[in-house]
């Protein structure tokens, strides 16, 4: 079985205190007991092993403890060489949910729930820590070290500009895909194995489930995206999503 893994922002080597959440799930949730090993990450790349180390009493009464963990040395993983940026209108509920948590799992380095003209599910700023949570248990559970950046509460407009922006930063423009159930277009696989995408930056709209609009389709052209078709079958938002980033996840250099 492998180890426990834990959320900390502060990762130094030294003795490092979890927030309360973290350790809530550390000393109630799992049991853990001073002595007990686990693996402590930061979300942007670095890592450690820690031994969890005995609690502070106040005094001999009783706290809210914090879970504290010896690490003696840091890792560092190096970012990834690909990245998938996924702009993707919101969906309800429990599917936001679990689109957020399986995109994480496979990887997406960036998601935009954005809103286009025919959203009726509108995701605003103040739902991201919610989103970014279910990001972060996912992360922990698929032993993913770099955590997704989530972005809500934008428009398509705005989600596109700021795409430009990355992209003239790394100086590679890479690719824009677009899902649409149009018959005479691509297909997502032909498009991928088309584009040598092991070196490169993948940007992926999906629409709402109404579709998009002539407008913003003229202007994800303008944007130099490509229409793909990802089924013969319409998909729901959160399934489109998730197709496309195991497409992109399958695709990884050998």
């Amino acid at each position: 079985m492998s180890q426990p893994r834990f959320y900390c922002t502060d990762l130094t080597p030294g003795v490092i205190t979890l927030d309360e959440a973290e350790s809530r799930h550390a000393l109630q949730s799992l049991r853990l007991r001073p002595g007990d090993e686990v693996i402590v990450f930061d979300g942007h790349g670095r890592l450690a092993h820690g031994i969890l180390q005995p609690s502070d009493d106040a005094g001999g009464r009783k706290t809210r403890l914090r879970a504290r963990f010896a690490v003696e040395r840091v890792l560092c993983e190096t970012p990834p060489t690909r990245t998938l940026t996924l702009i993707v209108a919101g969906c309800k509920g429990p599917r936001l949910t679990w689109m957020i948590e399986k995109l994480t799992e496979l990887g997406t380095t960036r998601i935009v729930i954005a809103d286009f003209e025919r959203s009726v599910v509108r995701v605003g700023v103040a739902h991201g820590d919610k989103l970014r949570r279910t990001a972060l248990e996912a992360a922990k559970q698929s032993q993913r070290v770099w955590l997704p950046e989530i972005t809500c509460g934008v428009t398509l407009a705005e989600a596109l500009s700021e795409s430009t922006g990355a992209a003239h930063n790394r100086r590679d423009a890479g690719v824009t895909i677009v899902a649409h159930p149009a018959d005479d277009i691509p297909s997502l696989g032909s498009r991928l194995h088309a584009h040598d995408l092991t070196e490169q930056h993948l940007t992926a709209v999906v629409g709402p489930e109404g579709g998009l609009t002539d407008a913003e389709i003229e202007m994800l052209r303008e944007a130099d995206g490509e229409l793909v078709r990802l089924a013969l079958n319409i998909l729901r938002v959160e399934t489109a999503a998730i197709s496309i980033a195991a497409n992109w996840a399958a695709h990884q250099p050998a």
